[in-house]
């Protein structure tokens, strides 16, 4: 029964994402909830999944719609590249093609972070990006199945009749799945950070409360020597809120 629970929860979560995600603006804040369910579930801490995921998408709407509108900006500006390239071919717009491809690849691979990162820890819009960018290449391998679980549901229509087949079963799985899977696979580094961070600070209860909660201030230290070490953390520090909801 927990596992159908689970699976459930999933598909709860999955059918949320969709809708939200049909009012493009909203796409962004939508991926931030369902990354901050689905690692719940992953965790055993889910407790009124739809209560849950609106609690996430209304604390994180503004940050990860900001972040969801420059990667439309960005994948739009080498989009039209790529078609006006496409449509006026010279003698090195092969070369070019590549280029444009890496590039998107590039986006595309640093944007599977981008969501869980914004749903777990605290920061500012670049350095929330620049966390992504360092995860996704430290942990690349991890990064690139994530990259190609994502991918798969949507691949999935190109292959005859095989999407046509598993559209019902993918409209309530292509998004959710992949990132159970994902959060399969970065749960323990995401464990590290907090436990290294509640190392740092002793004073602090972990189990006062499990939400962390986004927040426009900048987590900048203001002693000098702890900006300095601040830098050199591959992880940004969080702000922990106790909140019983």
């Amino acid at each position: 029964m927990r596992v159908l629970g689970k699976i459930a929860d999933i598909a709860i979560v999955n059918a949320l994402t969709v809708v939200l995600c049909i009012p493009l603006i909203t796409a962004g804040a939508a991926f931030t909830a369902m990354h901050y369910c689905i690692l719940k579930i992953v965790r055993d801490e889910e407790s009124g999944i739809v209560k849950q995921y609106f609690h996430s998408f209304k604390d994180n709407f503004k940050q990860s719609t900001i972040i969801w509108v420059i990667f439309l900006l960005v994948m739009g500006f080498f989009g039209v590249d790529f078609y006006l390239l496409y449509a006026n071919p010279t003698s090195i717009s092969y070369y070019v093609f590549g280029g444009i491809l890496v590039f998107i690849f590039l986006i595309m691979f640093v944007g599977t972070m981008v969501y869980p990162i914004q749903a777990k820890f605290v920061n500012t819009v670049p350095m929330t990006l620049k966390t992504a960018f360092v995860f996704a290449f430290r942990h690349f391998f991890k990064t690139l199945i994530i990259l190609i679980a994502e991918a798969a549901p949507f691949a999935l229509f190109f292959i005859g009749n095989l999407g046509l087949l598993l559209f019902p079963l993918e409209l309530f799985f292509c998004f959710a799945a992949p990132a159970f899977l994902a959060a399969k696979l970065y749960n323990k580094d995401f464990k590290k950070a907090e436990e290294a961070y509640f190392r740092e600070h002793p004073s602090e209860d972990p189990s006062a409360g499990d939400e962390h909660i986004f927040s426009d201030e900048p987590v900048i230290p203001e002693n000098q020597e702890e900006k300095k070490e601040y830098r050199q953390d591959n992880y940004p520090r969080r702000k922990w809120k106790n909140n019983k909801k």
